[in-house]
């Protein structure tokens, strides 16, 4: 009978073990939404400040470290987001939406600059495939935009172009690195997507390809729910991540400061620059029409030039504070 007892016990105590251990590499459903919301309530205390002349809302991001880069098991990874690594930052501030039309336009009226799409008299637009088009540019994008809408047609030139214009004696401007863009649309979570792996919920947090654009493109690959937009959506009409930042998926693609390079994560301490026009130039996000595999915030796509511009490309800028 003693032996017994003493198996028993055993047995109890090692489940149990056992139990918690699993618990902690697989919380539960309950655990997981929890955890989400407490981080979510988290945007409420992060400082923010607007820029006077464009009145562009930049929240300061906490500095701190992240795991950059997919897991194996993540669904439709990229062999390009690997190996996963550690990477840590310092406070910064980014714009809490991206780059809007009447923002741009603020650029453009002070300083009289011409995107290169102006300049050059054409763009991209996708209508089925990728066109290039005679006469499209910021102000006439190809679709029904509002000035709350962002900016799109916008080349890399065009980009940093208003991150000099706004940078002075305090402060400095300038595109996210890859780092920083995918630090802040994880917001501290460390899955697939901000809000979770559940892309049915994709369409409260995004503006992605979705029952919608079906109305247009057949044969579209789409997450199943609806975003009710087809082409671009004023910022903030979806929920943001809980760093209070808007649209760091889906909407539009959003240029990075850093070159593409597709084995980075093998060395990430290798520093590189955009030495010329034909540069390949890391996008990250997603856009209006793009399905759940970039929708994603380890997520990695480039263009080939910085002189790319089209209907589905815009950005955001951070700021640093000069010493």
């Amino acid at each position: 009978m003693k032996n017994n007892f003493f198996i028993a016990a055993y047995l109890f105590w090692f489940s149990l073990l056992i139990y918690v251990f699993l618990r902690l590499i697989y919380p539960s459903a309950q655990d997981k939404s929890e955890t989400y919301h407490t981080e979510i309530s988290s945007s409420q205390s992060l400082e923010t400040w607007i820029e006077p002349n464009t009145a562009i809302v930049f929240v300061r991001l906490p500095g701190g470290c992240f795991e950059m880069g997919s897991f194996l098991q993540e669904k439709e990874r990229g062999d390009d987001e690997g190996p996963v690594h550690s990477v840590c930052l310092d406070s910064f501030w980014i714009s809490q939406t991206e780059i809007t039309i009447l923002q741009f336009q603020q650029f453009i009226e002070q300083t009289h600059y011409q995107t290169l799409a102006i300049k050059e008299g054409f763009s991209w637009i996708y209508d089925g495939k990728w066109k290039k088009r005679d006469g499209l540019h910021w102000k006439k994008p190809g679709f029904a935009q509002t000035k709350d809408h962002p900016v799109v047609h916008i080349s890399y030139p065009d980009a940093m172009a208003m991150a000099r214009w706004m940078s002075g004696i305090r402060r400095r401007f300038s595109l996210p690195t890859e780092s920083q863009w995918e630090y802040a649309c994880r917001a501290t979570t460390k899955q697939s997507r901000f809000f979770g792996d559940d892309i049915q919920k994709t369409c409260e947090y995004a503006n992605v390809a979705d029952q919608t654009i079906l109305q247009k493109y057949k044969a579209f690959t789409i997450h199943s729910c609806n975003d009710s937009f087809l082409f671009t959506a004023p910022v903030k009409s979806f929920k943001p991540n809980a760093f209070g930042l808007f649209d760091t998926l889906g909407n539009v693609w959003e240029w990075c400061l850093d070159p593409y390079n597709h084995q980075a994560y093998l060395n990430p301490k290798r520093s590189m620059n955009v030495t010329n026009k034909r540069t390949p130039v890391v996008i990250r996000g997603g856009s209006w029409y793009s399905r759940p595999k970039y929708v994603r915030c380890a997520n990695r796509d480039y263009v080939g030039t910085i002189q790319r511009r089209s209907s589905d490309l815009g950005f955001r800028l951070i700021m640093y504070l000069r010493d």
